[in-house]
C-alpha cells in the first residue's frame, strides 16, 4: 500500500503545481507596447459582422446592423499606412461611417473622420492625434463637448491603440503569452487614453456551418472599468488573428457580433425599373 500512497501523493503534488502555475499565468499582467503587436498579420480584406442587441435566449433581438470594414494598405508616395473604412447599416439606412488612417510602423492613428447618423443625433468628428487637434460637428450637450475637447488635447501624449478599430486591431495583441495583457486605448469621446486589460481565459474551438473547427483564444475585458460587471468576450482565431465572435454583457442586456462567411458588398447592382 505504501508505494500506492506515494504515487497518489506525487500525483497530488503535480496537480497542485499545475494549478499554481495556471493561476500564476492568469494573474500575470503584461504591458503591451507597439513592438509587441503582430502587425505583420494585417492584410487587405473586407469583412462584415452581424451586430445585434438582445436579452436572454428566445427573447428576441433588436437594433440589428451589418458592420462592414474594409482594410487596405496604402504605400503610395513612400508611405506605409493601413486604412480602415467602416460602414454600419441598419434597416433604416446608414448608422455609422469611419475612415481611419493608421501608421504601418506602430498602428498609431494618423487621422480619423467618423459620423454617427441616428434619429436623434447627427455627429461628425475629425481628429489628427499627432497635432492634438480635432473638431466635432452636430448638436451635443456641453458636458460631452468639454470631454471631447479634453480628449483632443491629450491625443499626442504617448502611444495608444485606437479603440474604434478594435475589430481589426485587437487580434494583433500577443495573446499567445497568456495571462492579462494591458494596453493603452483611446476613442473619440473619451477625456484621455486609459489602460484596458484583456485577459486570456483559455482556448475555445468554434465549429462553423462547414464543419470546420477553428481554434480560438477566448479573451475577456471589462472595458477599462474593473468591477463594473460589464464584460466583452472575444473568440479570436489563432492562425488568422481574426475575431470570429464577440459577446458583450451588461446590466442593459447583451450585444453580439458575429463574423459572416462573406462580406455583404453588392456585386451585381439591381436592374433598372422596367420602361426606363
Amino acid at each position: 500500500m505504501k508505494p500506492t500512497i506515494k504515487i497518489i501523493k506525487a500525483i497530488s503534488a503535480a496537480a497542485l503545481l499545475a494549478l499554481a502555475v495556471g493561476n500564476a499565468s492568469a494573474d500575470t499582467v503584461t504591458r503591451v507596447n507597439p513592438e509587441d503587436l503582430h502587425i505583420s498579420s494585417l492584410r487587405p480584406t473586407t469583412s462584415t459582422y452581424l451586430v445585434y442587441f438582445h436579452g436572454v435566449a428566445d427573447t428576441g433581438i433588436k437594433r440589428a446592423m451589418l458592420a462592414t470594414s474594409r482594410v487596405s494598405h496604402d504605400d503610395s508616395g513612400g508611405q506605409d499606412n493601413w486604412v480602415i473604412d467602416q460602414h454600419w447599416e441598419s434597416e433604416g439606412g446608414v448608422v455609422h461611417t469611419a475612415h481611419t488612417v493608421h501608421s504601418g510602423q506602430n498602428i498609431a492613428t494618423l487621422t480619423q473622420t467618423s459620423a454617427w447618423l441616428t434619429p436623434d443625433r447627427n455627429i461628425t468628428t475629425y481628429i489628427e492625434p499627432g497635432k492634438a487637434t480635432g473638431h466635432v460637428q452636430g448638436e451635443l450637450p456641453e458636458a460631452s463637448l468639454a470631454t471631447m475637447r479634453a480628449g483632443f488635447a491629450s491625443m499626442n501624449q504617448g502611444w495608444w491603440m485606437n479603440w474604434h478599430s478594435d475589430l481589426t486591431l485587437l487580434p494583433l495583441l500577443p495573446f499567445e503569452k497568456g495571462g492579462t495583457l494591458r494596453i493603452r486605448m483611446f476613442d473619440v469621446g473619451m477625456a484621455a487614453p486609459i489602460d484596458v486589460d484583456y485577459t486570456v481565459l483559455g482556448d475555445r474551438n468554434l465549429t462553423g456551418a462547414d464543419g470546420l473547427s477553428h481554434a480560438c483564444w477566448l479573451v475577456e475585458t471589462e472595458s477599462g472599468k474593473p468591477g463594473s460587471n460589464s464584460f466583452q468576450r472575444f473568440w479570436i482565431e489563432k492562425t488568422t488573428r481574426v475575431i470570429l465572435k464577440e459577446e458583450d454583457a451588461s446590466a442593459r442586456g447583451y450585444r453580439t457580433k458575429l463574423l459572416l462567411a462573406a462580406p455583404t458588398a453588392i456585386e451585381f447592382p439591381l436592374p433598372p425599373p422596367a420602361g426606363t
